[in-house]
C-alpha cells in the first residue's frame, strides 16, 4: 500500500522524506517543476527531494507525471498502484493566484476536489491537505488578538478564498462520503529548501534576506519586517505535523491551525548577527512591496495539539541555526559553531 504525494516541493521534499524514513512506499503525483516533462533529476523539485534522501530518489519513489485538475489520471493513478491514502500539497501560491485567478481556482480548488473525489470512490484510508491561515483576515481576530481555529473566516484574496472553499468542501465529503479527511492551516514556514518555492512568488524573499543571504555572504542584505513578530515554523515540524495527520484516523472535514515559535523579527536578527557577526546587514521596519501581514498574527494551534499530537517543536533559535548551517554546507561554506546561546531545542 502506498501513499501519494502532490506537491514535492519545499514542504512535500521533506514529507517525502519523512514517510521514506518511516518505511513508507511513496507515489509522486504531478509536473516536478516541468509540465508534461518526464521525471528528471533537472528539474528542481526533485533534484532538491534528492538532495534531502542522499541520492536515488527516482529509485526509491514512484514519480507519475499527471495534473491535479485530471480526475481520471488521479483515479487510474490511485487503482494502478495500490495508494491507500493520500498526502495533498500541490497548489499555486499567492502571487501565482494574483496573476492568473482562473488557473489559481482550477489548481487549488477544483484539485483538491479531485483528491476528495478519488479518495471517496476508492474509499481511501486517510487524506491530508494543505489549506492555510488565508483562510482568516483581520475580522477574525478577536478580543484576545489570538485567531483560532473557531474564529469567523475572512480571506481577502483568491488564494485564501479558494483555500476556504475546499474546507468546506472536506466537511462535505466526510458528511456525504464519510471520507475520513484533515486539512492543517500551514503559517510562516521556513528553512533550508526555501529557494525551490521562491520563483513561484511564495512571498518569502524578505526570509532570504535574512537567512539564505548571509549565510552564503551574498550581502549586504536590508531585512525589513523589523518591527513586526512572525509565527516561525519550521519546516521539519511542519513535515512532522503532515506525518502525525495522515496516521491519525478519525478525521471529520476539519481543519487545523498549526504554528511556530511567534516571536520578533529583531530577535531573529540578532540572533542571525550572533552567528554571523561579519555579515552586512541592516534591519529596517515596515512591509516590502506586496507581502502579506497575515504570517505575523498570533494563532492558536491548541486544536492540533489536543486532536493529532502536533506541536511546535523547534524554537527559532534551533531553525535559523540549522537554516543557516545547511545552506552553508550546501554553498561548500563551513558551518558555523553553536554559539552557547543556544541552549535548548524545543517550543
Amino acid at each position: 500500500m502506498a501513499v501519494m504525494v502532490t506537491g514535492t516541493g519545499f514542504v512535500g521534499s521533506y514529507v517525502v522524506r519523512d514517510l521514506l524514513a518511516a518505511g513508507e512506499q511513496v507515489v509522486l503525483y504531478g509536473y516536478f517543476g516541468g509540465r508534461g516533462e518526464p521525471a528528471t533529476l533537472d528539474l528542481p523539485d526533485l533534484k532538491f527531494l534528492d538532495h534531502l534522501v542522499d541520492g536515488d530518489v527516482l529509485d526509491r519513489v514512484t514519480a507519475v507525471v499527471g495534473d491535479v485538475t485530471d480526475l481520471s489520471a488521479i483515479l487510474a493513478t490511485v487503482e494502478r498502484h495500490n495508494v491507500r491514502s493520500i498526502v495533498h500539497l500541490a497548489s499555486k501560491v499567492t502571487a501565482a493566484a494574483v496573476a492568473d485567478p482562473l488557473s489559481a481556482i482550477r489548481v487549488n480548488a477544483e484539485g483538491t476536489g479531485n483528491m476528495f473525489e478519488a479518495g471517496a470512490r476508492a474509499k481511501l484510508d486517510k487524506v491530508v491537505w494543505a489549506s492555510s491561515i488565508s483562510v482568516f483576515g483581520p475580522r477574525s481576530i478577536g478580543p484576545s488578538g489570538v485567531i483560532s481555529d473557531d474564529s469567523a473566516p475572512d480571506p481577502n484574496d483568491v488564494y485564501g478564498s479558494a483555500k476556504l472553499l475546499c474546507e468546506r468542501m472536506a466537511l462535505g465529503y466526510y458528511d456525504n462520503h464519510g471520507l475520513d479527511v484533515t486539512g492543517l492551516r500551514l503559517s510562516r514556514v521556513y528553512g533550508f529548501g526555501e529557494h525551490v518555492k521562491a520563483a513561484r512568488g511564495s512571498g518569502s524573499a524578505w526570509l532570504q534576506k535574512l537567512l539564505y543571504e548571509p549565510a552564503v555572504g551574498a550581502g549586504p542584505s536590508v531585512v525589513p519586517c523589523g518591527d513586526l513578530n512572525v509565527d516561525f515554523h519550521y519546516v521539519e515540524d511542519v513535515s512532522d505535523a503532515f506525518v502525525r495527520a495522515l496516521r491519525h484516523r478519525g478525521g471529520q472535514g476539519r481543519s487545523y491551525l498549526t504554528h511556530g515559535d511567534y516571536r520578533p523579527v529583531a530577535e531573529a536578527f540578532d540572533f542571525v548577527r550572533e552567528l554571523l557577526p561579519d555579515a552586512d546587514l541592516t534591519l529596517v521596519p515596515g512591509l516590502p512591496g506586496g507581502t502579506s501581514t497575515s504570517w505575523s498574527r498570533q494563532y492558536d494551534a491548541s486544536g492540533a495539539e489536543a486532536d493529532l499530537g502536533i506541536r511546535s517543536r523547534v524554537r527559532m533559535e534551533e531553525g535559523v541555526y540549522r537554516t543557516i548551517n545547511q545552506y552553508r554546507v550546501h554553498a561548500g561554506l563551513p558551518p558555523v559553531p553553536e554559539p552557547k546561546s543556544l541552549s535548548a531545542s524545543s517550543v
